[in-house]
């Protein structure tokens, strides 16, 4: 067995080195004809530091690398701490192996040393590739030619190989442009710049800072907006008056440190969109020839030494099927990876905002993920908390994807598994490169397309006091009955447009009419801008003449949670209380203590606890995530009106309704609780389900038990 790699930087060599370790011939071909030393800091993160210690090169590491304590997130013109995501040896024991600052120069060297001469070749630059069921040929700029079992292109974004599989193809810019720089020691004196990240954010501009050589060598990686250097076209080399321009409003710590720059060079952020195949008979691609992403999660180095591992070990297990190991090794690799592309093109727009309240509400969210997150698991964990040594021996459909689903994740029967398809997919990897933005746009999306109005109810869009709300109705239903309903979308994501379907089907389970709310969404409206809205709907009900014993209060995920939260505020006003609550998978518990949320993370295709935490710290922010109106679980559930929870085993969600429902029984509530089994978050959304169909039956009649619907001469009124 025998394998040729295209590209001598870290990920060829690591991979090289990989496959050595796995006794399988490699000869890296890298057309530098010396080894320079270029580029500025990098990080490996605990998920390619495992790695390296399996290859016995960990020691090397710490003897060139620095392990920083934390990451200090720093408003930049303030100076003032926005968030601290804890390192050093917290994250050893988080992540089973430190985090390490390296010059880049310094890690290629130590992984170019690694491999002996004879499996690696300088100068030696790829030119044409062929292949036959039985071998693959590479073509130099010498004409000479080498035969091997397997190709693996690690040629950057730039890559030679990739051309060859796929052809020409355009690269995207991120519109920002990024200053590096390296500053020896003896310039920073007298600069407070401890051994952590030391990070600051200003509007459209980020300086990501850290020691790379141990009180030796500082690093700095400045983005600004690219129209910030104004020329026609930019080298590598970079007029630093230009960078000083860019940051002249920088608090004074950071001014003193970008005032010792002597020399920077600028390149434009790039980036490909994420591909459906990397591989093609006996020629694959790794690292930033496979995926280049942006570099703001500490995350492309380390993809590529994650590649480097499992293209080796599959090789290893399958050398009598090297197009089926190129492939297993794809199928392993290909949703980890556009995970981690999606994310960190959402984290740079997040880091990058320009606009004054979105930058108000980036660092509130920030704060409230301190609140729930304090080690900065949710924010960083997606990357790191990885350990791809393991990964290997368990099964392909283990890995997680671009929506935190474990791949092979599978339910038994065709109905609910075409649900959690839905779920699924209804999120692409542009919507979560796009943040919470292009999150919306999908959601909605994903309902109005999936579960459009039927054709005989009318949806009438208006207002409920000073709150948007479409009333949803059949023209001949018979009951006055009410449903207030709050829609899911953690607080974040969805509107009322969205469960115009399902509106439905909750008016025909009064045989009324049902009024699906437009609440304002978080995180330009935290907390209590939604409950406020859920209680004025309610209030503008009664003020039409609606009696409260007509009212059935409705939500689903974070709906549902807000509908128990708006009975809450209502008993503590005195207002009269509505006849009953409905509440399908709610979310109750927005500090995310409950054991599904750990247990089930990766086998819901709705919700995981990242997405959970990102949503509710965009929610509450500031505000204590344990009082009670923002997780009513928390509250005196005392007095509530009769309580209909629902949710399904294995939902992320699970423990969050069953000790709502436990804690309301427990408090003389009139609770029913009916878990389903073999479905989906919120299965009621799916009209086409079963247990949705019974579900809503018993609803029905657990309404009729409830509701007392007004006079004929009041429904004239309402």
């Amino acid at each position: 067995m025998r394998v040729l790699i295209a590209g001598g930087g870290i990920g060829g060599l690591t991979t090289a080195i990989a496959l050595r370790h796995h006794g399988i011939d490699a000869l890296v071909l890298e057309q530098a004809e010396v080894l320079s030393e270029i580029g500025a800091g990098i990080q490996i993160a605990s998920n390619a530091a495992i790695v390296l210690r399996e290859l016995g090169l960990e020691a090397a590491m710490q003897a060139v690398g620095v392990k920083p304590q934390s990451y200090d997130y720093r408003d930049l013109h303030t100076g003032r701490m926005l968030y601290q995501a804890p390192l050093g040896d917290e994250a050893a024991r988080r992540y089973g192996a430190p985090m390490y600052n390296v010059h880049r120069a310094d890690l290629v060297q130590l992984l170019f040393d690694a491999v002996p001469a004879e499996a690696k070749r300088l100068g030696a630059r790829c030119t044409a590739i062929s292949q036959t069921d039985d071998a693959v040929e590479v073509r130099l700029a010498t004409g000479e030619t080498l035969q091997a079992d397997a190709l693996i292109g690690c040629d950057g974004i730039h890559s030679v190989v990739r051309q060859h599989l796929r052809g020409p193809e355009q690269k995207q810019f991120a519109n920002i442009l990024m200053w590096r720089s390296l500053i020896p020691a003896e310039q920073l004196a007298g600069i407070d710049l401890p051994e952590r990240g030391n990070y600051w954010f200003g509007p459209g501009r980020t300086l990501i800072t850290y020691w790379v050589r141990p009180q030796n060598l500082y690093s700095i990686l400045a983005s600004v907006p690219a129209d910030e250097v104004r020329r026609e076209s930019w080298t590598e080399s970079g007029d630093i008056a230009e960078l000083l321009r860019s940051f002249e409003d920088a608090e004074p710590r950071a001014r003193a440190m970008l005032e010792q720059i002597k020399t920077a060079f600028i390149t434009g952020m790039y980036y490909r969109d994420p591909i459906d195949s990397w591989s093609s008979g006996r020629v694959t691609l790794l690292g930033d020839a496979a995926h280049p992403m942006v570099p703001f999660l500490a995350a492309g180095a380390g993809q590529s030494i994650e590649d480097a591992w499992t293209f080796a070990r599959v090789l290893a297990r399958r050398q009598d099927d090297v197009p089926g190991a190129l492939l297993e090794y794809e199928r392993r690799r290909l949703p980890r990876t556009t995970r981690i592309q999606a994310g960190a093109r959402a984290v740079v727009k997040l880091m990058h905002e320009t606009e004054a309240g979105r930058l108000r509400n980036r660092n509130a969210r920030w704060k409230g993920l301190a609140r729930i997150d304090p080690l900065a698991e949710t924010s960083w964990g997606l990357a790191w908390d990885y350990n791809v040594v393991k990964a290997t021996e368990e099964a392909p459909g283990d890995v997680v994807n671009v929506t935190g689903l474990r791949e092979g994740k599978r339910l038994k029967r065709p109905e609910s598994q075409r649900a959690f398809e839905l779920w699924k997919y209804a999120f692409r990897p542009e919507d979560v490169a796009r943040g919470h933005d292009g999150l919306r746009e999908a959601y909605d999306r994903f309902l109005t397309t999936s579960f459009p109005l039927p054709a005989d109810f009318e949806a009438i869009e208006g207002e409920l006091g000073d709150v948007g709300a479409f009333r949803v109705a059949r023209k001949e239903a018979r009951s006055g009955n009410v449903v207030l309903h709050f829609h899911g979308g953690g607080y974040l994501i969805g509107s009322a447009r969205g469960s115009l379907e399902y509106a439905s089907r909750l008016a025909t389970a009064v045989d009324g009419a049902c009024y699906t709310v437009d609440y304002r969404l978080a995180p330009e409206h935290p907390y209590p801008a939604a409950l406020d809205d859920a209680v004025a709907s309610y209030r503008a009900l009664l003020r039409r003449g609606t009696p409260a014993r007509s009212i059935l209060l409705s939500g689903e995920s974070a709906g549902g949670g807000l509908a128990v939260a708006a009975a809450l505020a209502l008993r503590m006003a005195g207002d009269p209380l509505p006849a009953a609550i409905l509440a399908v998978a709610p979310i109750t518990d927005l500090t995310l203590s409950g054991d599904s949320v750990r247990a089930f993370n990766g086998d819901d295709p709705a919700a995981n606890r990242d997405l959970l935490a990102f949503m509710g710290a965009s929610y509450f922010q500031g505000h204590e995530p344990a009082d009670p109106l923002v997780s009513p679980l928390f509250g005196d559930l005392a007095g509530l009106p009769p309580l209909f929870v629902t949710a399904t085993q294995g939902e992320v969600l699970l423990s969050d309704s069953v000790r709502l429902a436990e804690r309301a029984e427990r408090a003389g509530v009139d609770v029913t609780l009916r878990l389903v089994e073999d479905s989906v978050h919120v299965y009621t959304i799916f009209p086409f389900l079963p247990e949705t169909e019974s579900t809503m039956a018993e609803v029905a009649l657990w309404a009729r038990r409830h509701l007392k619907a007004p006079a004929p001469h009041s429904q004239a009124a309402e």
